[in-house]
Order: structure tokens, then C-alpha cells, then sequence
């Protein structure tokens, strides 16, 4: 039998009267742009689908010659029909958390985004009160930036706010805690710190009050665990809003321990299991590549042999940690942080222990995906990949990973496309203040900050990129982190021209990050809507390709389609003139 893709190409070129059957579409969208994002030909006129991948794409006349019987129309009225996308890099449990706990109106942890000291001081003195004597306090999305202060702040408007409950408080980039003095009698001692972790001191050698990395686990062992039915219900919860926002497909990047903190010592296998069981219990309307950090008891044991855990969630990488975040000056830097000289960051592994894991991962037939950020821990983990490359000629060189690939040297940019490894990269970073400052420059200083987030320059070096959210919070519209790449300016227009307007992406670079997948386990990128692919697509409500670049954030999905089943749909396309589908809106596929 020949490949779908070859004979769909010679069905359509059999003449009228030929032995070979001309297949018949299950669905046929026209009436509006149809973008395939290929370079050679981003538009088209109509597309055809059939048995949930893609039979045609083309001319109107020349696809309508595709319907049959139980053919569907779709007319688009000017909307826009485009690839699905994939998101590289998100966190289902702790999204599905953020979503469960504002529909709970903050009864799992306290919302601490966008509040200052003042506030997030009287947030948890509410819950103090509240709670038992004693019970842990938690919290996420507090940020020193929102209240002007370039500084980790104190433990002492917490221990005022809340003096008999330790209270522990996520940072909004996942890698620093805040925490009291009845949490902190927990923390490590000086001294006793384990590698990859930080404790700011003071002269006493004291905590101050925030501990950065691995420093969070032993208080992290202290919090009560979710309960096993808020944890299905928040990858539920999860997955749902991924739909919404036109996503089929993503890179699960591990689960971070309640209120949001990366931690080794997580019951990683216990959030597994709840998974599955979630899919189990009604198949996932996505398609979920998992990551399991290492090292974890987890990865020893998928190491062992990867687990074969359903048609929708596969195992296919393993996570290391090279460093910390910049946010929280964890990054790992060759230099001293311009706003605080007394650290160049938490380098959480080495160069040889880097290799030493990825070479067991690629061992076990799995891909590695390194989170690195400062220019000292990229440099370390393109050291590794390179001795990897070098020792293994045949490894394609996709199999291995560079998460948040964000700050690093002119030669390293270079390097990276050399080596041909994929770099994952997250445009919605680029958040500039009002008067065009970012935190970026502030941590860097201004000649650095020149190679941070350089999209731009990287992929017009050759460089192999894939979009990603790193999602761990109420969602954003995928379309706002392509805005963020586009312009380089926040979503109110700041600063006018964009930061490094160099390192802007084009309309279509910033779509094909989010829509083009760099596949775990090797194999080829799939593109983003070809025939004889996978009938992934969504139903926008202008074309993306087109229009002004501030119009992007306001892009809604209407309808969200995963291997030819309707996986979301808002009701708008059933009310358009001229719309003829079933009253359900599916296909003749269903779950």
C-alpha cells in the first residue's frame, strides 16, 4: 500500500475515468484563508479532511471535486482556518491548580500575583487567621519587580502577617520561596546547604527569607498533599484550557510541587499516576509528551524501561536542571549580576553530570531536554551536547534540548545552530515596562541584555527553534506570546518599536514556533498542516498572517479540531450563514 500522503497526490491526478478511486472528504473549510504556514505557499484557498488527517489543500474548485455523500461544508465568512498548535514546554498540574483554585475562589493557596508587599501581608494574614495553629500556609505568583524593588524581599512582613503558621510562598518563576521564620527553622543550615541551592544570610548567617532551588525541598516534604481528586481535577482543568486556546499537542515539563516550586524530591510518580488515571478515566482531548526531571526516583525508574501509558501520553524525555532562573537571580552566569554583584547564580549541574544523565536517557531509548538560562549553565549544556554529538555521529541532534535557551555569549548563539539542537524558547517573556525597561537588563546590565531572548538573530543564524508558554498560571491566548515575539513590546505597546527590535520575529517565524513540532524521540518535524498529515487545525477569527500587529493578543478561537475530532468549539461557527455541519459540530470521528 502506498503512504496516504503519495496516493492522496496521485488520486487527485488520476484523470476522469481512471482505475484509481478519488477519495471523498469528510469535511471541506473554504470561505476564508487557509494557512498551511509553509514558507513556499502560507495560503490557500480550502482544505479537505478525511479519516482525521489531511487529504487536500488548494484551490476551491480543485477541492470541492472531493465531496461525496457525507461530506461537511464549513463556510469560514472571511475567518481564518490554521494549524493547531503545539505548546513545547507547559506545566499541566500546576495550570489546572491556577485554574481550580480561582474557580475555588483561592481555597487551595493564596493568589499573590500582581500584589505588593502591603498586600500579599494582608492576604496571608486573612488565611492566618482562618487556619489551625500550626497548618502550612501556601501561596504563588508574588514578584519583587511588581512592587519596584530589584531585591529578594525579608522574611518579616510574612512573620508579622502570620506569626504561628509557616507560611511558604512560590515566586512566580518557580525556582525561589518565601518563607516566614516559622517555615524557615526548616530550611537548611549554614553550611548544610545541598548543591543547587541558595540562602541569602544574614550577618548572623541566618535566613533571610527566600531560598532559592533545591533550598526549598525540605520545607516543600512539610506541605500537606493535594488531594488525589483535586489532582485529576486539575489536570482536567488543564487540558480543557488548552483547547480553548487552539493547542493539541504539548511537552508536559514536570510537575511542580504545590505552591509551584521545582523539587526533585516530589511524589513525581504519585502526579503520574493520577494522570493516567485522569486519561483513563476520559480520554485526554490533547496529546501529552511527558518530561521526567532527574535526578528523581521517577527517572530511575524510567530509566529502567520507559512506560508504555496510553495512545495519548507517551514518555519521552528526561529533565535536567543546569540552573535556575533569572527572576530570582538562580540563572547561572560567567559574571556577577549587575544588581547584585554578590552572586553569579545556582548552577545546579555540571557539565559531567549533564552528560553522565543524558547518556543514560538516550540509553533508554528517550530524549534529554535541559533547562539552562544564564550564559554560564548554556554554555555547560552545549559543552555536553556537543561531547555527545561528537561520540555518537549518528545521534540526531533534535534529540537533545535547550530549555528557555534565554541569555547566553555571541559564540554560544552560533553554536547552538551548529549543533543543530532544538532550543526552546518562550517569546511571552519579553514583557517590557512602561517606560521600555525589563528585568532582563537589570540583572545583565545593557551590553548583555543584547543577547537575551534573541529569537530573531537565532533563527535567521539557522538556529532550530520550538515555541513553548512554560504555562504554570492561568493561561495567556496563544496569540499573546506571539504578539510578545513579533513586536518585542508588551501587550499595551511599550516601549514604541519594540526591545531589540533586532530580535523581532515575522508574523510567520512567530506562528511556525507554536505550530511546527520538533517531535520527541527523534523523527521527522512535522509541518504545520500538510496533506497526509494529522488533521490538526483551529478556526481563528481573523487571519493572524494579516492585519496590525496589535490585533494579535485579541485573535479568539472559535473552534479547535485534534486528529479530525472537534475538541473545542465556542458555538459561533454553527450560527454563521451559510455554515453547514452537523448540529453537534463534529466530525464523523468521535470520543
Amino acid at each position: 500500500m502506498r503512504p496516504l500522503g503519495t496516493m492522496l497526490i496521485l488520486a487527485l491526478a488520476v484523470p476522469p475515468g481512471g482505475a484509481a478511486p478519488i477519495p471523498r472528504a469528510d469535511w471541506i473549510v473554504h470561505g476564508g484563508p487557509v494557512l498551511t504556514l509553509d514558507p513556499e505557499r502560507p495560503r490557500v484557498e480550502a482544505a479537505a479532511f478525511a479519516g482525521g488527517v489531511v487529504l487536500a489543500l488548494g484551490a476551491l474548485d480543485d477541492v470541492l471535486e472531493l465531496r461525496g455523500p457525507r461530506t461537511r461544508e464549513l463556510d469560514l465568512n472571511g475567518r481564518a482556518l490554521m494549524p493547531s498548535f503545539k505548546d513545547h514546554h507547559v506545566h499541566l498540574l500546576n495550570l489546572g491548580l491556577a485554574l481550580l483554585n480561582r474557580e475555588r475562589h483561592a481555597a487551595l493557596q493564596a493568589e499573590l500575583a500582581g500584589l505588593d508587599v502591603e498586600s500579599v501581608a494582608a492576604t496571608l494574614a486573612e488565611r492566618c487567621r482562618l487556619a489551625s495553629t500550626g497548618a502550612w500556609v501556601t501561596g504563588a505568583g508574588w514578584s519583587q519587580g511588581v512592587w519596584g524593588d530589584s531585591g529578594l524581599p525579608g522574611h518579616e512582613p510574612l512573620t508579622r502577617a502570620c506569626p504561628d503558621n509557616p507560611v511558604l510562598l512560590a515566586r512566580v518563576d518557580g525556582h525561589a520561596g518565601w518563607a516566614n521564620l516559622a517555615a524557615l527553622r526548616f530550611a537548611p543550615s549554614a553550611g548544610a546547604e545541598p548543591p543547587g541551592s541558595r540562602v541569602p544570610r544574614d550577618e548572623n548567617g541566618a535566613p533571610t527569607g527566600v531560598l532559592l532551588e533545591r533550598a526549598n525541598e525540605p520545607l516543600l516534604a512539610l506541605v500537606p498533599p493535594l488531594a488525589e481528586a483535586d489532582v485529576i481535577a486539575a489536570f482536567r482543568r488543564a487540558v480543557e484550557s488548552l483547547t480553548a486556546r487552539g493547542v493539541t499537542e504539548v511537552d508536559d515539563a514536570g510537575f511542580l510541587s504545590p505552591p509551584g516550586l521545582v523539587d526533585l524530591e516530589a511524589p513525581l510518580e504519585r502526579y503520574l499516576d493520577l494522570l493516567v488515571r485522569a486519561d483513563s478515566d476520559r480520554p485526554l482531548p490533547v496529546r501529552v509528551g511527558l518530561m521526567i526531571p532527574a535526578p528523581s526516583a521517577l527517572a530511575t525508574r524510567v530509566l529502567s524501561g520507559p512506560p508504555e501509558l496510553s495512545p495519548r501520553l507517551h514518555v519521552t524525555h528526561l529533565k535536567l536542571f543546569a540552573d535556575g532562573a533569572l527572576g530570582s537571580r538562580g540563572a547561572a552566569l560567567t559574571h556577577p549580576y549587575d544588581d547584585d554583584p554578590s552572586t553569579h547564580g545556582v548552577p545546579r549541574m555540571d557539565r559531567e553530570s549533564i552528560e553522565r544523565w543524558a547518556q543514560r536517557a538516550l540509553d533508554a531509548g528517550l530524549d534529554v531536554a535541559t533547562h539552562a538560562i544564564g550564559d554560564a549553565a548554556v554554555a555547560s549544556v552545549l559543552d555536553a551536547y556537543e561531547a555527545l554529538l561528537t561520540a555518537r555521529p549518528s545521534l540526531d541532534p533534535r534529540r537533545l534540548r535547550v530549555e528557555h535557551f534565554s541569555f547566553a555569549s555571541e559564540a554560544d548563539i552560533a553554536r547552538a545552530a551548529r549543533l543543530g539542537v532544538v532550543l526552546v524558547v518562550q517569546p511571552g517573556f519579553v514583557w517590557p515596562d512602561a517606560e521600555g525597561h525589563t528585568m532582563e537588563q537589570a540583572r545583565v546590565g545593557d551590553p548583555g541584555a543584547a543577547r537575551v531572548y534573541a529569537f530573531g538573530r537565532l533563527i535567521r543564524g539557522g538556529a532550530r527553534l520550538a515555541g513553548s508558554t512554560d504555562e504554570f498560571s492561568v493561561p495567556e491566548p496563544i496569540f499573546r506570546h506571539v504578539h510578545a515575539g513579533v513586536t518585542r513590546q508588551n501587550p499595551d505597546g511599550a516601549p514604541p518599536g519594540g526591545w531589540q527590535p533586532e530580535n523581532r520575529l515575522t508574523r510567520l517565524e512567530g506562528l511556525r514556533l507554536f505550530t511546527r513540532r520538533q517531535p520527541g524521540g527523534g523523527g521527522p518535524a512535522r509541518p504545520p498542516l500538510a496533506v497526509g498529515g494529522p488533521a490538526d487545525w483551529i478556526v481563528v477569527s481573523a487571519d493572524p498572517l494579516s492585519g496590525p500587529d496589535g490585533a494579535l493578543p485579541g485573535l479568539r478561537v472559535h473552534r479547535t479540531v485534534a486528529e479530525g475530532v472537534v475538541v473545542f468549539d465556542d458555538g459561533v461557527l454553527e450560527q454563521l450563514p451559510g455554515a453547514r455541519s452537523s448540529p453537534s459540530g463534529r466530525s464523523l470521528r468521535t470520543k
